[in-house]
């Protein structure tokens, strides 16, 4: 993955093909987007929250030199916050989140350095019971 949007687009693909997750929809998160009221099913939304991009990387070769190669490490914080409906109550959204977090770290084996679930909270504007969590993605980039 060589950048944080083709990162959000790959994971919204590999979850929408995992059979656990058919009923749930995934989406890009935009902080204006006018959610459906009342939701019917969970709707999942990624978005990025911050993007770090280190130095480059070195190499030390087989003869001791080191050098100064094009790659970088970069460490992608990603939110990923689910809507369920009301009446769902706020457990099925920790399970939801349960099944989202095996899949990505074990399933997909993705590099994921850090993950944050909070608690569930109750959304007026959307009529809606939200999960928010967020996972921090280690990759390397090269030119």
């Amino acid at each position: 993955m060589n950048s944080h949007v083709n990162l959000i687009d790959q994971l919204i693909i590999e979850l929408m093909a995992g059979a656990q997750f058919k009923d749930v929809s995934f989406v890009v998160a935009y902080e204006n987007e006018i959610k459906p009221t009342p939701l019917t099913k969970p709707i999942t939304a990624l978005s990025i929250k911050k993007c770090e991009i280190g130095d480059l990387l070195t190499e030390t070769l087989d003869t001791g030199e080191i050098i100064t190669t094009s790659s970088r490490p970069v460490k992608t914080t990603v939110s990923i916050d689910i809507y369920m409906p009301y009446s769902m109550g706020g457990m099925e959204g920790h399970k939801l989140f349960d099944k989202i977090s095996t899949f990505l770290l074990f399933t997909k084996k993705h590099n994921i350095s850090k993950v944050i679930c909070g608690d569930a909270d109750y959304d007026k504007s959307c009529q809606a019971i939200v999960l928010r969590s967020t996972f921090v993605f280690d990759n390397t980039v090269s030119a």
